[in-house]
């Protein structure tokens, strides 16, 4: 699977990301990758590896700067609005869901909310309506 064109983007926001998604690639590819040479396109799917940018955002968010915080959702939210159906899709299902999911085990969504936008706000509260987890006002 290829790396869309915004990748390198997204990941070099912080290098908390960019380190994430070199040890998903590197996990994917297993040590066989060092014998044989890597391949540009042996990545793990697109929402898997949004995924889990969207787990170490939330588990990690006290290392991004406000500023490396709005450009990840920022840059998020554009490719939701102006990418592909496939980019968007996965966008909201890899990183939003894993994001979502990190909310759950304690990260404070309410704290970068104002910086989510709307697609990605109404993504979010489908997937609250769609899990049944009650949406909070904040979140409205």
């Amino acid at each position: 699977m290829a790396t869309p064109p915004w990748w390198e983007e997204l990941v070099g926001v912080s290098e908390v990301l960019a380190n994430a998604d070199r040890a998903e690639v590197e996990g994917w590819r297993g040590p066989a990758a060092d014998i044989v040479g890597e391949d540009e396109d042996d990545v793990p799917p697109l929402t898997v590896r949004l995924g889990t940018l969207g787990r170490v955002f939330g588990e990690r968010s006290a290392e991004f700067t406000l500023e490396q915080s709005q450009r990840v959702l920022q840059l998020l939210e554009q490719i939701q609005a102006e990418g592909s159906d496939e980019d968007g899709t996965a966008v909201a299902t890899g990183f939003f869901e894993a994001l979502l999911n990190a909310w759950d085990k304690g990260f404070d969504l309410s704290s970068v909310w104002a910086d989510t936008g709307p697609k990605s706000r109404a993504y979010c509260r489908a997937w609250n309506d769609f899990t049944g987890v009650e949406t909070p006002g904040w979140m409205r």
